[in-house]
């Protein structure tokens, strides 16, 4: 029969090995954890990039349209004098 003694070691001993278990799986949870971070930061920032850069080219291509609209507005206007 385990003593007082015994018992102790022993519980003492299983905590011990518990809180390195959960501290390791900690700094790993916590590693993780930031490298999923960084990679939902990155995803919304290229969805962002991808959202401006389709506006961008529309907005180019509705400059280019006007341009072109306005020379042959332009061009109707001088032939016409």
């Amino acid at each position: 029969m385990p003593t007082d003694e015994e018992s102790f070691r022993k519980q003492k001993v299983d905590l011990e090995e518990r809180i390195e278990s959960l501290e390791s799986e900690r700094t790993s949870l916590m590693e993780e954890v930031e490298g999923l971070r960084q990679q939902r930061t990155l995803l919304d920032l290229q969805k962002k990039a991808n959202s401006l850069e389709e506006t961008v080219q529309m907005l180019r291509k509705e400059k280019d349209d006007l341009h072109g609209q306005i020379s042959a507005l332009e061009g109707e206007g001088s032939g016409d004098s």
